[in-house]
């Protein structure tokens, strides 16, 4: 049988970080060894997929260090970066403690969050202090190769200026009524997937240009147990987007513990591993389906927009 179309736009592990980033001293998670204990679980930019965007998500699983990792640096790009705490009783508490210097200011993270950073914006160094249950740490730009400046030196931020956007912003809740989900009330029934009864989720963390001035479409929801899906029917966006779904268990990091499904251009793919699924601007896709979820699952989507659009939004 030959190969899918858009096979190998599914990501399902991570390559070594580049030696740019190396050779300026930055320590990542997994080189904590025994005081943090990680995972490296997958990433993505245009190196792996030649019209994609940079993504990269670490599984931090337990310990605490007074060590630094990434040293501060610029870039000429926006970042958003994600802190996502695993109790199901409150995945907004993070489930320890992580510090992190954003324009040279000291923040200790304590709750699940994303951090928006403009470019121009000096950032760094991170602190994992303490990791008391499973945090996933994702990192996502719209830049097609991972790049950095004034790495180690002490030059200031430079944008945004004084009365510009803010210079960074910490979001830790969701959007309210936010969907993915057409409008039914234009078409009643064919823009709007129902919700699978037997589905236990928690929407947690979001962000748009409405949140954090400047700031591009991300999306944070856990999936606990059972079957589902996402709300939206069939559609496309004029913006390349990115679906992602990491499984939560340390001891099988890859294993998601149960099957995604996802429609790209009348194709029907399926995934059993944590995985990025890079979707062309333009590209027909769902349903997105989740079967059988025993195990809990992290999901995230994201996309180079100031506000999440598609075709089955659009009016009619």
């Amino acid at each position: 049988m030959p190969e899918l179309k858009y096979a190998n736009r599914i990501i399902t592990d991570a390559v070594p970080y580049a030696l740019e980033v190396k050779k300026n001293g930055d320590k990542d998670p997994d080189t904590l060894g025994d005081q943090v204990k990680s995972t490296h679980v997958m990433n993505v930019d245009a190196g792996r997929v030649d019209d994609f965007f940079y993504v990269d998500a670490h599984w931090l699983w337990s310990g605490g260090s007074d060590e630094e990792v990434e040293l501060p640096h610029t870039h000429d790009f926006d970042e958003v970066l994600g802190f996502v705490g695993s109790q199901r009783e409150d995945p907004w508490d993070l489930g320890g403690e992580i510090t992190i210097w954003l324009d040279d200011e000291k923040h200790v993270l304590k709750r699940s969050c994303l951090i928006y950073i403009p470019a121009g914006t000096r950032h760094c160094p991170i602190r994992f202090d303490r990791i008391d249950t499973p945090v996933l740490f994702v990192s996502i730009a719209p830049t097609r190769t991972y790049s950095r400046s004034a790495v180690g030196g002490a030059a200031k931020s430079t944008s945004p200026k004084e009365g510009d956007r803010p210079r960074c912003t910490i979001i830790d809740h969701t959007k309210e009524k936010f969907t993915v989900a057409g409008d039914p009330g234009k078409t009643e029934g064919a823009n709007t997937i129902p919700r699978d009864p037997s589905l236990r989720s928690t929407r947690l963390l979001h962000l748009e240009d409405d949140m954090a001035r400047g700031a591009f479409y991300v999306d944070f929801v856990w999936l606990w147990e059972g079957n589902g899906g996402a709300p939206a029917p069939p559609h496309e966006h004029s913006w390349p987007e990115m679906i992602a779904f990491a499984g939560a268990d340390p001891e099988h990091p890859h294993d998601l513990g149960c099957t995604m499904t996802i429609v790209m251009d009348g194709d029907t793919y399926e995934m059993k591993k944590s995985s990025i699924v890079c979707i062309p601007a333009n590209v027909d896709h769902c349903p997105w389906k989740f079967h059988n979820i025993v195990k809990p699952t992290v999901v995230f989507t994201a996309g180079p927009s100031a506000m999440y659009s598609g075709s089955h939004k659009e009016s009619w």
